[in-house]
């Protein structure tokens, strides 16, 4: 069901003029200043003119730039043992390309498999981890199917956030690439809780403000306790792990001093070369 708006300013405009000139004129009046109709259809605008003849067609975005920019830098993080997945921010901190995600994701590996589109698939090195912020950073290689963006944390957690818009793009469950929409709602504990939907696989995925700022990584879904020691996953409030409690100087410090890495050529369990033989 599709629900319209009229502005009291509209309603009052029309009144007043309902009252000093036949509904005719009126109606002219209306016509007159009018601007140009912009009909929304499915991916695109059709403008009209004043008499109803299209006149343009125009490709649109429901999306923000935010969004799209999230969207071209969200990957899926994977163990390479296979076993469960999350979801990170390909970056640029500090002059080299990382990934971003929350450090339950990692766990204790020293590499992760990074996933981009259309098959391509980088390793991650973690070089840094802050458990208590839950928080992981990967150096990683250049990656041909995403689009890094800068890394521009917001450093400052009040309640001055509360009803910020946020977003952020992940992999849930099963589904691939989603962009969710949502807003602060409370700051606890030095996190943000946001009203958006969240869910096992979106751990890690970076959630981004109006302006553009690295709000941090989701974190977690909120947990409902019951009667009788029941509990039940809130998947409506999104636990966002913070940036302004890590150490930023030796983040920084790991990732200028870390070794090279490069794509994956093999997996663990894969055929051992023979004596002699490069594997490739």
């Amino acid at each position: 069901m599709t629900r319209v708006y009229i502005s009291a300013l509209s309603v009052l405009s029309i009144l007043f003029l309902g009252s000093c000139a036949p509904a005719a004129d009126v109606a002219a009046q209306i016509t007159e200043d009018l601007p140009p109709v912009v009909a929304p259809t499915a991916s695109t605008v059709e403008v009209t003119n004043y008499f109803g003849s299209a006149s343009e067609i125009l490709d649109v975005s429901s999306l923000s730039l935010i969004e799209r920019r999230a969207r071209k830098a969200a990957v899926k993080i994977e163990s390479l043992l296979g076993n469960g997945h999350g979801s990170g921010t390909y970056m640029i901190a500090y002059g080299h390309r990382v990934v971003v995600t929350a450090a339950h994701v990692v766990e204790d590996a020293t590499t992760m498999r990074i996933v981009g589109r259309d098959g391509e698939s980088v390793v991650g090195r973690v070089v840094f981890r802050d458990d208590p912020a839950d928080v992981a950073f990967l150096v990683v290689p250049e990656m041909k199917t995403r689009t890094a963006v800068r890394y521009r944390p917001h450093m400052s957690y009040d309640e001055r956030l509360i009803g910020t818009k946020l977003t952020y793009t992940g992999f849930p469950s099963h589904h691939d690439l989603l962009t969710i929409r949502g807003y602060v709602s409370a700051i606890e504990k030095g996190h943000i809780v946001a009203n958006m939907f969240g869910w096992f696989g979106s751990s890690g995925s970076g959630v981004f403000d109006h302006r553009g700022r690295y709000m941090g990584c989701v974190s977690g879904i909120d947990i409902g306790r019951f009667g009788f020691g029941l509990r039940m996953p809130l998947e409506s409030i999104v636990w966002v792990a913070p940036m302004s409690s890590i150490d930023h100087e030796t983040l920084r410090v790991r990732i200028l001093t870390a070794d090279p890495v490069g794509v994956i050529r093999s997996f663990p369990g894969a055929r051992a070369p023979r004596r002699g033989e490069v594997r490739r």
